[in-house]
């Protein structure tokens, strides 16, 4: 049973590794500051082509925040003059999202997408999700900033580990349940051949 035991370790620690590397990104910045939210899209697919500009598109849940494509640009209402992702960026692969000015009311969880065409004659455009990234405004003064920072990345932290231990129960649980039945099984067979 020891072995079984170590096996499912290992897989949970493989599986966390894994689901750490897809979570969100968490960006605090001070309100009247800049922000950049990070995302690449060159690692992402490779459906894109060198010829063409990169479509890329940033949202809350609710709006579109930004959206470009070549020399195109659309900035969200209330984003207007504070949002870019340079085209010169955005061609080497860096899709991050400048956010100039931030305010209270910018809060929230951003996604990002690449708009890829289907088929070079097609006129639809799936989504790629790239990345989620979510945005604190801190409107404390200098002093109190920092220690609001650690209390954030420590939340950030808190909220991770929550998850990996959620994940490692639940497999534990039905590795134990597996383990148990399998058990109960081999009792019922001895009982019958026993008698």
């Amino acid at each position: 049973m020891s072995a079984y035991l170590w096996t499912v370790i290992l897989l949970l620690a493989s599986c966390a590794g894994s689901l750490s590397a897809q979570s969100r990104i968490f960006i605090s910045v001070r309100m009247g500051s800049s922000a950049v939210l990070p995302c690449h899209w060159r690692n992402i697919t490779s459906t894109q082509s060198a010829t063409h500009s990169p479509h890329v598109e940033w949202r809350t849940f609710a709006e579109t925040v930004f959206e470009r494509r070549g020399e195109e640009l659309y900035q969200g209402e209330g984003y207007e003059d504070r949002v870019d992702v340079p085209e010169d960026n955005l061609l080497k692969g860096d899709c991050s999202l400048e956010l100039k000015n931030v305010r209270p009311e910018d809060a929230g969880v951003y996604e990002s997408f690449l708009l890829v065409r289907r088929t070079k004659r097609s006129l639809r455009s799936k989504r790629v999700f790239l990345q989620s990234v979510e945005l604190s405004v801190d409107d404390a003064p200098e002093e109190s900033h920092s220690e609001n920072k650690a209390a954030a990345c420590s939340a950030g932290t808190i909220q991770t580990s929550s998850w990996i231990t959620a994940i490692f129960l639940l497999f534990f649980l039905l590795f134990t349940s597996f383990h148990l039945s399998v058990d109960h099984h081999l009792d019922v067979v001895e009982r019958l051949a026993q008698s």
